[in-house]
């Protein structure tokens, strides 16, 4: 017979192993808590002074609260661009969120302040970008926006100041009751440029504007804007030439500057715009009305305008009725 003080010493052991291994199942070995620890915990920064970085879950966090709608993205950047009125950066984010009349109009004074701000660390881009409408949707600001410009707006260079400004005004596009007065105060403004600065755009819009506002002073000034503009900008400025001598019935200047676009550019390939055709098309229509006799009615009869021959319109010897009337395709836009 077994005495009890063995079997009890053995029951003892048992229930130790027991409990030493349900404690190991219901703990993590150190080497897998350590990695899990290094997962949760902030990345730091290898630089000793850096701030530590933050986790993956504080990164989803922060981007979920910025994108919910796009008016708070709007108030947020306004907020920025107040708190940091020099930084070009939120000046040129609250511009590009802007894309309609509304917000334009009630953002109206800040939206002033943030085209001077762009305008004075990047004039490039209003020198050279030809879209400038389509960019910063100018065409939804209201004419408040304009006037405060005029009034805040000073550049290092006061041609460049008149460059920034005569664009702004031209690129407005506006019904056809105000056309005429922005375009006046466009070509106002890029009369004011000196010549180191009628660069980039300035061709084109000068030639645009004063198509305008002043037919006259484009047929006397064609020439030489078309010196001032750069192998690139030219074609730009001859279409804004053709469109303004159009526009005001000069012909004479048309056909003029119409031959000098050609049919083909210096590689040889002809030319597509349709813009040029419809153009042309009204060439040719003006060119079939003065061709043909003016009948007079009356009394039920039917007779001339003269006794003579009927009035006639005859192209320059140099330039056949195909070339004048036909358009030539021109270089993609």
């Amino acid at each position: 017979m077994i005495s009890g003080g063995p079997i009890l010493a053995m029951k003892g052991i048992v229930a130790a192993s027991e409990r030493s291994t349900t404690s190991q199942r219901g703990r993590m070995p150190m080497s897998t808590r350590g990695q899990l620890r290094s997962r949760l915990e902030p990345v730091r920064s290898t630089a000793p002074d850096g701030p530590p970085a933050e986790s993956g879950i504080t990164r989803v966090a922060r981007k979920a609260r910025v994108s919910v709608i796009e008016g708070d993205a709007l108030d947020d950047v306004l907020q920025a661009m107040l708190a940091s009125p020099g930084d070009a950066y939120w000046a040129r984010r609250l511009v590009d969120l802007v894309r309609d009349p509304m917000t334009a109009w009630r953002l109206r004074s800040h939206l002033a302040s943030a085209v001077c701000t762009w305008a004075s660390h990047d004039p490039s881009f209003f020198v050279h970008e030809r879209y400038l409408s389509e960019q910063l949707a100018v065409w939804a600001w209201p004419r408040e926006v304009f006037e405060e410009l005029e009034m805040t707006m000073r550049l290092d260079d006061p041609s460049l100041t008149h460059l920034v400004m005569g664009r702004l005004w031209l690129e407005a596009r506006r019904s056809p009751d105000d056309l005429p007065e922005f375009y006046a105060r466009a070509a106002r403004h890029l009369r004011e440029v000196k010549p180191h600065l009628q660069v980039g755009a300035w061709p084109e819009a000068m030639s645009e504007a004063l198509g305008v506002a002043d037919p006259s002073e484009l047929a006397l000034r064609a020439e030489a804007i078309l010196d001032a503009a750069s192998p690139l900008a030219r074609d730009r400025a001859l279409l804004a030439i053709l469109r303004g001598a159009a526009r005001a019935g000069d012909w004479e200047l048309y056909d003029a500057h119409r031959r000098v676009y050609g049919a083909s550019d210096v590689d040889g390939v002809l030319r597509s715009n349709s813009e040029l055709a419809e153009l042309d098309g009204k060439r040719a229509e003006q060119n079939m009305i003065l061709r043909t006799a003016t009948p007079l009615f009356g009394r039920g009869l039917s007779s001339l305008a003269t006794d003579s021959e009927p009035v006639t319109h005859r192209p320059p010897s140099s330039m056949g009725i195909e070339t004048a009337t036909v358009r030539p395709p021109s270089r993609p836009r």
